[in-house]
């Protein structure tokens, strides 16, 4: 029962002030209407776009090297570019000075110095970024025709800083790759005469083919020094030890197993040396024990020089890619909709402001009810401390 007394109360005392409440919600909510028609129209005009889906593709296997470079060139490699990088540069001073500058927005806004206009642009500009990585650009203008034309040129400024970025980028791994390139050619000609003086040294043009043609000869005159040996056993059958036939081949098994080892050690025997030769064979028979260790660095040398000229070789070819990308340039971002004029405006928004007003009216006109109400059944004791406060202040 004292609940239900009490709410009757209450509705009782929100009847009893009723015109009160009614006379302020009606008149607030006039004004409010009153105020969203006189105040200026602004209208919002929205575009969108998304990164391209392959920016990298000119540039085939480079990205991983560019990982390497001291070069910040991340923007040049298979590296997809993210929509995340298009907010602070839509945002940046450049582009927003660029757009006021081509709309004269100083004079339309009325600003007296550059922080000031730049603080009315960014109140106007509106960037969402979306988790597909789809950007959203918007301004906000007197006319719908403007707020189209800014919001486009807010596109076609980020699509130019971004190209631009990417013509530095590019152009200074060019410069970067024009003295790699140099560097490695004169590394690939190092390569090349140093092996040509190993050549020139040694008498060495293969060493695998001199080597293989020396173990044919070797091996051609240990046929004949077996032959001989057989030839000399039948025989000693047959003769005496004196037997002139014997002895000549005697001599002859003696002079091929001279031939033999002087070859195998790189020098002619006794009985073929020339004073012109010193004993010494032409300088491209090379004895058996030096061919392992020639053969070796050989071998070194040769992939030097293969190394050399495969460094040279990527590197003049990621050059020409670069300068031919650089010649072409590249799409920074895809436009999936332009800006077009809207047909609504984004401001005043009039029904949400009437709601607005209109409530907050109900809910303090309900409260000040409630206030005089309490003022008006105040116990005379209450009334007397009341008085004494007002006498205090």
């Amino acid at each position: 029962m004292e609940s239900e007394r009490n709410i009757l109360d209450h509705i009782y005392v929100l009847v009893r002030w009723r015109r009160m409440i009614l006379t302020c919600f009606f008149a607030v909510t006039l004004v409010t209407a009153g105020i969203s028609l006189i105040l200026p129209k602004a209208y919002r005009a929205y575009a969108s776009v998304y990164p391209p889906q392959d920016t990298g593709s000119g540039l085939g296997g480079l990205s991983n090297l560019l990982q390497e470079l001291p070069l910040n060139l991340m923007g040049l490699g298979g590296e997809v570019i993210s929509a995340t990088e298009f907010v602070p540069v839509v945002e940046s001073e450049s582009v927003r000075l660029s757009v006021a500058e081509r709309f004269d927005l100083a004079r339309l806004y009325g600003a007296s110095h550059q922080s000031e206009l730049l603080d009315m642009i960014s109140n106007r500009l509106q960037v969402d970024l979306s988790r597909e990585q789809f950007l959203t650009i918007s301004y906000e203008a007197n006319t719908p025709e403007l707020a189209a034309e800014l919001t486009n040129a807010f596109v076609e400024e980020l699509e130019n800083a971004l190209e631009r970025r990417n013509q530095d980028k590019t152009r200074a791994y060019l410069a970067y790759l024009t003295e790699r390139l140099k560097e490695a050619e004169q590394d690939m000609l190092k390569a090349e005469r140093r092996y040509r003086d190993f050549q020139n040294e040694h008498m060495v043009l293969d060493v695998e083919t001199q080597g293989k043609t020396q173990l044919e000869i070797s091996a051609t005159l240990i046929g004949s020094l077996a032959e001989l040996i057989v030839k000399r056993d039948y025989q000693s059958k047959l003769m005496t030890a004196d037997n002139p036939e014997l002895k000549k081949l005697d001599m002859e098994i003696q002079t091929t197993r001279e031939v033999l080892d002087n070859l195998l050690m790189g020098q002619f025997p006794d009985s073929l040396r020339s004073s012109d030769s010193g004993g010494q064979l032409p300088e491209i028979f090379k004895p058996f024990r030096q061919l392992p260790e020639l053969g070796l660095t050989a071998v070194a040398f040769i992939r030097d020089v293969e190394i050399q000229n495969a460094i040279y070789q990527f590197i003049k070819q990621e050059y020409e890619k670069t300068r031919f990308e650089d010649e072409k340039g590249t799409h920074t971002i895809t436009v999936l909709d332009y800006a077009r004029p809207p047909d609504t405006r984004s401001y005043p928004r009039r029904s949400l402001m009437v709601a607005v007003a209109g409530g907050l009216s109900l809910i303090l006109s309900c409260l000040f009810a409630f206030v005089f109400e309490a003022l008006r059944n105040l116990t005379p004791e209450n009334r007397a401390k009341l008085d004494a406060i007002s006498e205090e202040l």
